[in-house]
């Protein structure tokens, strides 16, 4: 079977799970006004470490689930996450994105951008909400608490992903 076919496979019951576990618990662990986004950690963290050149368009089906979960016009969900995912590809293309750190880096600065988009689309359309820097805040809290929430799912690829001898390796230098 195709490997592109093969992701889009196992992407589903992720995304599936997120969207749950968006619906369910973002409540319980909400600090505040700011709730993480997991359905944007879920696209951001397969860009990272799965997503081949095209898997901005995995990452804008990712953002029509969450179009279909919240309130508001269908679309500009969609819309943000496809120009994020696809600057994330460039960027992974470019740059490289190979260490937890920097992988941290652009999910913090990706799910802040995704919640400031769709902030400033939902005020764009006319749609009641939150002032431009009440939005910018809130949407830089999302960025801040998304990141950290994804942390420990970089660092298990991370570990997953590393050659077998170099991680003996490092726990016999312990």
């Amino acid at each position: 079977m195709n490997a592109g076919i093969m992701r889009l496979v196992v992407l589903i019951p992720i995304v599936y799970l997120a969207a749950v576990l968006q619906t369910l618990l973002v409540e319980a662990i909400r600090i505040g006004r700011v709730e993480p986004d997991l359905l944007a950690m879920t696209a951001l963290v397969w860009l990272l470490v799965a997503a081949g050149p095209r898997g901005f368009l995995a990452a804008g089906l990712i953002g029509l689930v969450a179009d279909l979960l919240s309130p508001g016009r269908l679309g500009l969900g969609l819309a943000c996450y496809l120009v994020v995912g696809y600057a994330l590809v460039r960027l992974r293309a470019r740059v490289g994105l190979e260490s937890v750190s920097a992988q941290l880096a652009a999910v913090w600065g990706g799910a802040t951008l995704l919640a400031l988009g769709q902030a400033v689309g939902r005020w764009l359309l006319g749609e009641p909400g939150q002032t431009l820097p009440a939005s910018l805040a809130g949407a830089i809290g999302v960025g801040v608490y998304t990141a950290a929430l994804s942390l420990p799912v970089l660092m298990v690829v991370s570990w997953i992903r590393q050659p077998r001898l170099a991680r003996r390796r490092r726990f016999r230098d312990l």
